[in-house]
């Protein structure tokens, strides 16, 4: 339906009806304007001859009051079935006699009054008025009698024209591209033998012999093109918005399928996997040149299946739904290769990959080291038997214990790894760290290890066998690409080998300085579980100063008071701390150090307008009791919520910025001001800052300790300073340690100041002391 009303000769119709209605209606409407105007025009002048009549006619009867006559003179005027009533008045507006038909009401009414006068002399007698009332209904009617005559006649002269111009049309121009359409239809079909006919000689028949002439070309590529598909003897199908369009003879006898079947079949009910291997075809011919070689499973008509080497591309490199497959069956040749590789590179009795594939993927992996950068464990592991040693155990008992002992070790493994069988009882495990730091790399390798000890607890129970059997786990993790395979193996088996003379069921790191680092890790974990509970953490402040050497504020710093090593900086903590999920405990625990700080100070008259920030984690910030929690904290501590300030970092915004927005309004909400630290150096969106309800940026130091030499982060400072006060934003600098850096904030707009310049971070005492003598830095 949508077709036919979107088709040329529906437009070419309404266009011909419109260009035909529009001078008929054109001409209806003046006729009738121009003969309504006519109406009035004769119903006036019938009026005024009916009042002179009248008016003569009626003097001397009036004057003698001779009824008799007066209704003669308004019989006759009523003879005239236009007038509707007449009536005549005394000179005091008084119905003297009066006749009407109030059947003749309809139409427009028209009444007109006369006075009656008669003259003697020089003097004039009022004797009273004529009152004539006159329907134009008669005249209305043969008007609306006309308006139908004119209607039909200029109806069917516009019906007339419509249907000859119509016919013109339809013959010259609808019917000769009607058949071209057919035409084309049939050549999208790939049917070529009709001949195009079209005999008239003006622009389409032009048209439509080019079109002819189009078809005798197609025909006779497709010709040789169906000769060339029909002898090559690999499958090609041609595959037009998902399913298959055509298929050669090779490609029949592939899939087991007649063409009546494969063509018009869905492409992804060839694979065997339709899902997985459709998505690869839709990725793979994105590629620029195709792809070439890939081994996929077809499945046969017959329900079984066959793998296939795969070649697809575009047909014209524009629409990637339409595609061109080419399928090479490779059953035969994958079935050689698999035998050739599992009695090259596969270890018979256990079935994993041997010392030859193990390391050939080590240099793999090697090689990809470096262009990807990442870090690499290996893994010697040894299993050891006793009774292995001198021989007691039967052939085929030490195979299947070998066996089970590949299955345990093979169940630790995930697909991307490597679990080989070197020779005898060892074995190695290969896997890439990607994306990973050392510290993270240690961690992995270590719970990897646990899991491969743990698998191997109740082996000697399950063998029965009075000989203790144990696992020896020696760990080498590579940094660098430039080892060679057999170091890195030599240097695993070496830690091995620590790991055995430590006591068996043990692994240990070959490189010391790691050995070392994981049990410094270990330590600090600790360590840091048992300062929360003890409350080691202490708070320093370091003070917030404005141009003028007002010490306005302060931001509360995080340390740690070691019982053994003295006090930490965040830096040597903070990470492994936020791994292990402790950081909202320790910002709870440094809030309530502030506020107990806040109250001393105020109870003293040192902090009445002191705002203090501090800094909320990642992890503290995301926890759905954050805001209720802080708050409670600050109405325990009777501390005014306007005092306290929260500073929040750039790498908060990046993820759910909903609910980063929604919980800076909740804190907004009970007054408490929000600064965004290290401003410049993080992913915010300037699109979102505007929606972030804060009110101070803070400019990060390595911006600071830069302006003064580089131009460009100069720019930058002050491009952050103008859009701050474009914000309406209070700004404050971060690490200004020399006057030089103040002064050149000052002068570019910034007056408020944090660094070394004015102090370092300090206990709260000795900032209390600080805050004791106010002239300090003025």
């Amino acid at each position: 339906m949508k077709t036919k009303f979107n088709s040329l000769g529906v437009y070419i119709a309404i266009a011909l009806l419109a260009a035909l209605s529009l001078p008929v209606v054109l001409a209806l409407t003046v006729l009738n304007g121009t003969r309504a105007k006519q109406i009035d025009a004769e119903m006036q002048v019938l009026v005024d001859e009916k009042l002179k009549t009248m008016q003569h006619s009626l003097i001397l009867p009036v004057w003698s009051l001779d009824r008799s006559d007066m209704m003669a003179i308004l019989n006759g005027a009523m003879l005239d079935k236009q007038v509707v009533s007449v009536e005549i008045f005394d000179p005091d507006e008084k119905s003297i006699i009066e006749l009407d038909d109030p059947q003749r009401g309809a139409g427009k009414l028209i009444a007109r009054s006369v006075p009656l006068v008669l003259q003697r002399g020089q003097q004039d007698f009022s004797l009273g008025s004529l009152r004539v009332v006159v329907s134009d209904d008669q005249l209305q009617r043969k008007l609306a009698a006309d308006k139908r005559f004119y209607s039909l006649v200029l109806l069917v002269q516009a019906v007339v024209s419509l249907l000859i111009i119509g016919l013109l049309v339809y013959r010259r121009i609808l019917a000769p591209i009607g058949k071209l359409t057919e035409a084309t239809e049939r050549i999208q079909r790939g049917s070529f033998d009709t001949r195009i006919a079209v005999p008239q000689q003006d622009e389409i028949g032009l048209l439509a012999r080019h079109m002819q002439a189009m078809q005798g070309s197609l025909k006779a590529l497709f010709d040789e093109q169906a000769a060339i598909l029909g002898n090559i003897p690999a499958g090609v199908l041609f595959v037009r918005d998902g399913r298959i369009a055509f298929g050669n003879g090779a490609a029949e006898a592939l899939l087991g399928r007649h063409d009546s079947s494969l063509v018009g079949l869905p492409c992804d009910q060839v694979f065997v996997e339709p899902a997985q291997q459709a998505t690869y075809v839709n990725q793979a011919v994105t590629r620029a040149s195709g792809v070439a070689g890939e081994i996929v499973l077809l499945r046969h008509g017959d329900g079984s299946s066959f793998p296939a080497e795969l070649h697809t591309t575009l047909i014209d490199g524009t629409r990637q739904s339409d595609q061109i497959w080419v399928i090479i069956d490779v059953s035969q040749r994958l079935e050689n290769e698999a035998r050739i590789d599992r009695l090259a590179f596969y270890d018979p009795v256990t079935e994993l990959p041997n010392k030859k594939l193990c390391m050939d993927r080590l240099r793999r992996g090697l090689a990809r080291m470096a262009s990807s950068g990442n870090i690499a464990a290996v893994m010697c592991i040894e299993v050891h038997r006793s009774d292995f040693a001198y021989g007691a155990v039967k052939a085929d008992e030490a195979e299947r214990f070998l066996i089970d002992c590949a299955r345990r070790l093979g169940s630790c493994v995930t697909p991307d790894q490597t679990l080989a069988h070197l020779e005898g009882e060892k074995f190695a495990l290969l896997t890439e760290l990607k994306g990973q730091q050392i510290g993270d790399g240690i961690k992995l390798c270590e719970a990897l290890a646990h899991k491969l000890l743990a698998t191997f607890e109740d082996l000697q129970a399950s063998w029965a066998t009075a000989s203790p059997c144990s696992l020896s786990v020696g760990i080498n993790i590579v940094r660098h690409h430039d080892h060679a395979a057999e170091e890195v193996i030599l240097q695993a088996e070496l830690a091995m080998v620590q790991a055995r003379i430590a006591g068996r069921g043990v692994f240990r790191f070959f490189d010391p300085a790691m050995q070392a680092l994981a049990n410094q890790r270990s330590t600090l974990e600790n360590e840091l579980r048992q300062a929360v509970q003890q409350r080691q953490f202490v708070v320093h402040y370091q003070p917030q100063v404005s141009y003028e050497g007002d010490v306005l504020g302060a931001e509360a710093l995080l340390r740690w008071q070691h019982p053994q090593r003295g006090l930490l900086m965040p830096g040597h903590f903070i990470a492994v701390t936020e791994e292990l999920g402790l950081m909202e405990e320790i910002g709870h625990q440094l809030l309530q150090q502030v506020c107990v700080d806040m109250q001393a100070w105020q109870a003293e008259g040192l902090a009445r307008d002191l705002v203090v920030a501090v800094n909320v984690s990642v992890q503290e910030f995301q926890s759905p009791r954050f805001v209720q929690r802080f708050c409670q904290t600050l109405r325990d501590s009777h501390v005014k919520t306007d005092s306290i300030k929260v500073e929040l970092t750039e790498s908060m915004m990046v993820d759910h910025i909903d609910e980063v927005i929604d919980r800076m309004h909740a804190l907004k909400a009970q007054a408490v001001s929000i600064s965004l630290d290290d401003f410049g150096t993080g992913y915010s969106s300037l699109s979102y800052l505007g929606r972030f309800p804060i009110d101070q940026l803070k400019i990060d130091q390595s911006f600071v300790r830069r302006m003064h030499s580089d131009a460009a982060t100069a720019s930058i400072v002050r491009s952050i300073i103008m859009l701050g006060q474009s914000l309406e934003l209070s700004i404050i600098a971060e690490g200004g340690e020399t006057r030089e850096q103040r002064d050149l904030l000052y002068a570019q707009g910034c007056s408020l100041y944090q660094g070394y310049w004015y102090a370092k971070p300090m206990p709260g005492e000795q900032f209390a002391e600080l805050l004791r003598t106010p002239q300090r830095y003025r």
